[in-house]
């Protein structure tokens, strides 16, 4: 990944992106996963890396869709290995 959007991509908006999908999922379990992931790609991310980019590209840019692959990524590994709640830590 490039430094070029340095503050516009860092691990606490992709950690957003991923807690944005997650809380679409509960509330939509039946869309799809990659509607939701690019849904909260797009409510996480500056306009500047992802939409603009994709008007530079004319169509999904390399950036915009790194951050589907490693936020989808993410997410498909906490879907299959939640942690563990609360009462189960006791």
């Amino acid at each position: 990944m490039t430094h070029e959007y340095g503050e516009s991509i860092n691990p606490e908006v992709i950690e957003a992106a991923v807690v944005m999908t997650l809380k679409l999922r509960r509330e939509a379990p039946g869309v799809a996963l990659e509607t939701q992931v690019d849904q909260a790609v797009h409510l996480s991310f500056c306009a500047c890396v992802i939409d603009d980019e994709d008007a530079i590209e004319k169509g999904l840019s390399g950036t915009h869709a790194a951050m589907i692959v490693e936020v989808t990524r993410r997410v498909e590994s906490l879907l299959a290995n939640p942690p563990p709640t609360a009462t189960e830590r006791r």
